[in-house]
């Protein structure tokens, strides 16, 4: 008899746990009682040695060779070859047909699991192996079954009425049960007939034919569907099927139904190569029932790698219609989706230098922009930046770069903008200071729509820039609250000065203000884009402390003060932006709390002085508590533009049942933004969860109601769909 084939057929039931798609996120509970196999033989815990390549030694109490064609190995047989271990009562060999038998239980252990049989009998010289009664478990997960008959020919494997689950064997919350799986162990495939997925004894899904890999390998296939609700599209079904091209190729086609809209065809196709990986997704609806049009939405996203310094990549994004995000964007941030930009280009960098040679477009989605609104297409774009220090304290840089814009309703330009510099980095062991100055040139040659040219053609500005970053920092050991500090004690000093040239004939083409924060005040132009350079005589003194955990070296606060005061009022503005105050910029506040792991508190405040109000300030907090509670809560005030509150929470109820919650909502406007409240339950191999969730769906602050229901199986994956936001940015430790 040869063992390896009666271990083959032990291990043809290692399909259930070899295709499965087991989530790694979710904590499951420690099932009570999950074995219902003891383990027959102490694991195996020496190197993992192919067991094909070991001798078999056979052990029982009584040998019988009386008869001349017939061996007979009887009372406590076992079978042992490496980690492989197969024990019987009676064993029976027959050398003329060469068949075998079993008498009794079957027992058989390997690493991966362990299983009995009521009987085995086999045929070596026809290639196969019949196993009846079948009952495994694996060893490292609570993954088990039963299968009435087990046939073997070849490389073909047949089990009869076969089932698999993670529950316990006595609480099955779960099972995968079929009349028939059949699997090849040359081609690495299996195919289930009749299958189910039972809910305790109810049965909630139904293939007929189910195919699907035995090994880690990807396969063609069905893939988990999703189901979903909502208020603008009604019931939503999707069953994508996953199709294994190649190994460095593979797509995804979903058909999706929409009860309100018809039927979607979302595709996803993905490659890769040595030098080369990019993504391709459509999504197509035919004469969609509540617009009348045809909506779709087309990216491609690409990426080549010609050598360590130079790339190619690409973002090409097209979407039918002003209306495509809000009527099928799946989050908060998805249906508030204002522009669409497409970019591609090539890159370089080196030790000193970056290059960029690339090409952009915008265009609206969605219809609160007015049509023309959209940013200038940069049609192309050069940019050259690079640094080069040639003594400890003299550094020589280049910034610079080329423009070509267009626009369908705007006039045209072209714009070069060119900056060296020189800084000198001088530090201590405690302090440092940076002087550095730079010209900043930048030349406009100016057409109208026609491309002819117009009025003042040619633009032309420069001017100086001069800036010293200068700072220090001292520590100091302290003790407070029972805990060891190490604080420091970091003064800063930015000095700024640039002419001021009048810069109101210049074209906006790309430039806008920043926003004012903590890294604005160490800036040399408040403006993005070169369209705009600041004029500035000022002075920035800041001032921050931390305090350093003296045993780990963990940041446990820190607190920071800063202000920009002006000698000179700035004048240079963009049209329509107020001019800021004369005497300073806001005083800014930030501050952050962390004594232990469980929980921290941030704050930002930005107060004016000149009006005596705050324009900009906020506040989060963070609690993780030893039952499992965990709540994210966050206020954010801007004066004259939003005012919102956002509350996140995950409470346990019990050891079961968990409640998850999101909510956010605007003061300023009195209104909800976006509301969620689900329920999970979970036990040891069973996850529900069900979600309602309430969101602003477009910018006319039109909103949209959705349920979403999710069943989670432990070793095999996920049906139905949550929220996204859950899994971005919502819940905690979800």
């Amino acid at each position: 008899m040869r063992f390896s084939r009666l271990s083959i057929a032990c291990l043809t039931i290692l399909f259930a746990a070899q295709s499965q798609a087991q989530s790694e996120e979710t904590t499951w509970n420690t099932c009570k009682s999950p074995e219902f196999l003891p383990l027959f033989q102490p694991l195996d815990a020496g190197p993992k040695l192919d067991p094909l390549t070991l001798p078999t030694d056979i052990t029982a109490n009584a040998f019988n060779i009386q008869k001349q064609d017939e061996s007979v190995f009887e009372g406590d047989v076992e079978l042992q070859r490496g980690p492989d271990w197969l024990g019987t009562e009676t064993l029976r060999y027959n050398h003329t047909q060469q068949t075998y038998r079993t008498d009794g239980l079957v027992r058989f252990q390997n690493r991966a699991l362990r299983m009995t049989a009521q009987s085995a009998q086999g045929d070596t010289k026809a290639d196969t192996i019949e196993l009846t009664g079948l009952q495994y478990q694996f060893h490292e997960s609570n993954a088990n079954g039963t299968a009435e008959k087990v046939s073997v020919h070849g490389p073909e494997s047949r089990l009869n009425q076969a089932n698999f689950s993670t529950c316990p064997n006595d609480h099955k919350d779960w099972q995968f049960a079929a009349d028939e799986i059949t699997i090849n162990s040359e081609t690495k495939k299996g195919v289930a007939r009749n299958a189910q997925l039972k809910i305790g004894k109810v049965p909630v899904f139904w293939l007929p034919y189910l195919q699907f890999p035995t090994d880690s390998a990807r396969a063609s296939g069905l893939l988990a569907p999703t189901i979903g609700q909502d208020s603008l599209n009604g019931l939503e079904i999707a069953l994508p099927y996953y199709f294994n091209i190649a190994p460095n190729y593979d797509a995804t086609l979903t058909p999706r139904y929409l009860s309100q809209r018809g039927f979607m065809l979302e595709s996803q196709f993905r490659y890769l190569s040595d030098i080369n990986k990019g993504e391709f997704n459509a999504t197509y609806l035919p004469d969609d029932d509540i617009r009348g049009d045809d909506r779709y939405l087309l990216e491609w996203t690409h990426f080549t790698g010609m050598n360590r310094s130079w790339y190619f990549a690409s973002d090409l994004n097209h979407g039918s219609d002003v209306n495509y995000f809000s009527d099928f964007g799946n989050s908060i941030s998805e249906t508030s989706t204002a522009l669409l930009k497409s970019e591609l280009g090539f890159y370089g960098r080196g030790k000193y230098w970056n290059l960029e040679l690339s090409a952009a477009n915008w265009e609206i989605a969605n219809p609160t922009q007015a049509p023309g609104s959209e940013p200038y297409r940069r049609l192309p774009r050069l940019a050259v930046s690079g640094i080069k220090p040639f003594f400890p304290w003299l550094e020589i840089g280049l910034n610079a770069e080329a423009v070509a814009f267009s626009h369908d309703q705007l006039d045209d330009g072209n714009r070069l903008d060119v900056e060296p510099y020189v800084k000198m980095p001088f530090k201590g062991a405690f302090w440092y200071a940076t002087p550095s100055l730079s010209w900043r040139q930048t030349e406009y040659w100016l057409t109208d729509g026609s491309g002819s040219a117009q009025g003042d053609s040619r633009l032309s500005r420069g001017l100086t820039i001069f800036s010293i970053d200068a700072g220090a920092s001292f520590e100091r050991a302290i003790a407070f609250a029972d805990q060891s500090f190490i604080q420091t004690l970091e003064p800063r000093l930015f000095y700024l000065n640039v002419p001021y040239r009048n810069q109101d004939g210049i074209p906006v083409f790309d430039t806008q203000s920043l926003t004012f924060m903590w890294p604005s005040l160490f800036r040399e132009n408040r403006y993005g884009g070169a369209d705009r350079q600041t004029d500035a005589n000022q002075l920035t003194t800041a001032l921050t402390t931390r305090f350093l955990d003296a045993d780990n070296g963990k940041e446990r606060m820190n607190f920071s003060i800063g202000r920009i005061t002006y000698f000179d009022a700035p004048k240079v503005t963009l049209p329509g932006e107020a001019p800021l105050p004369g005497d300073g910029s806001d005083w800014v506040v930030e501050a952050n709390v962390r004594l232990s792991d469980q929980w921290q508190i941030g704050l930002t405040q930005h107060w004016d002085p000149s009006t005596k109000k705050t324009d900009l300030s906020s506040l989060r907090g963070y609690w993780s508590m030893a039952n499992g509670t965990k709540v994210n809560a966050s206020y954010r005030y801007s004066a004259d533009f939003a005012e919102q509150t956002d509350l996140a929470f995950v409470i346990p109820i019990n050891a079961d049942w968990r409640a998850l919650g999101r909510w956010t909502y605007s003061l300023r406007d009195q209104q909800n933004l976006e509301s969620m409240l689900g329920f999970e339950w979970k036990s040891c191999c069973l996850a529900l969860r069900v979600f309602g969730r309430k969101y602003i769906r477009s910018f006319d602050s039109r909103e949209n109601l959705g349920i979403f229901i999710e069943l989670e199986l432990n070793g095999v994956g996920q049906i139905g769909s949550k929220p996204e936001l859950f899994e971005e940015n919502g819940i905690l430790a979800y």
